[in-house]
């Protein structure tokens, strides 16, 4: 038995491996060979949009060790005036060969990692905005941890990856948490490109509008 998970981790590695060679030429792979550095130097979204007054209380919740999914998610805080919740894990994640094996291994046989308990409650939250890096084209097992925790309330469900279509993430993330998201984003490396800025914030705008029914303002 011990010699079959062995083979299969292998597998899961070298698939990952090979993703990650791929991507070194398009530089879009969604594996985890290193945390993203996308994002690190942004304008402020309010240089681009009006934040949201609308007396309604909002929570964000993610995952990062890069900055590209924080970055978003401090977007999204920024416009809502929300409460952040990071997502820590209980054992720190470092880079290098093994771990990223590891994460690899986890993130496809939806393996959810332990994560210290959150310091707020969702249900207290008129919605809340859970975001995502992805790893090995799956659901990264931290998030995958907080989203077993229970069904939120009128919910967005964000994506940051390299080039995974958000629908297959956002399903992964529908089951665990047992609630079908109000609106769904992804982001990819590019967006954070400056000519990419439009792109970007009109991704922001629009959830805002279709999940939250709020037009955000530019």
């Amino acid at each position: 038995m011990r010699k079959a998970n062995i083979v299969v981790l292998l597998l899961a590695t070298l698939a990952a491996a090979s993703g990650c060679a791929s991507g070194a030429k398009s530089g879009s792979a969604d594996v985890v060979s290193s945390p993203s550095a996308s994002g690190k130097e942004m304008p402020a979204i309010t240089d681009s949009l009006k934040p949201v007054g609308d007396g309604t209380r909002t929570l964000v919740v993610y995952f990062s060790q890069g900055a590209a999914t924080r970055r978003v998610a401090e977007d999204f805080g920024i416009l809502f005036g929300a409460d952040m919740e990071p997502i820590v894990e209980k054992k720190t994640r470092s880079t290098g060969l093994f771990n990223f094996m590891r994460s690899g291994y986890q993130a496809t046989f939806k393996i959810a990692s332990p994560i210290v308990s959150p310091l707020r409650d969702p249900s207290a939250y008129d919605r809340v905005i859970v975001l995502t890096p992805v790893w090995s084209w799956n659901l990264c097992p931290p998030v995958r941890s907080w989203l077993r925790l229970g069904k939120l309330p009128a919910a967005a469900f964000v994506t940051v990856s390299g080039d995974t279509e958000p629908d297959k993430i956002v399903a992964a993330m529908a089951k665990e948490s047992g609630t079908e998201p109000s609106a769904v984003a992804g982001f990819r490396d590019k967006d954070f490109l400056p000519e990419n800025r439009a792109v970007y914030v009109g991704k922001i705008a629009e959830l805002c509008l279709a999940g939250f029914g709020i037009a955000a303002l530019r």
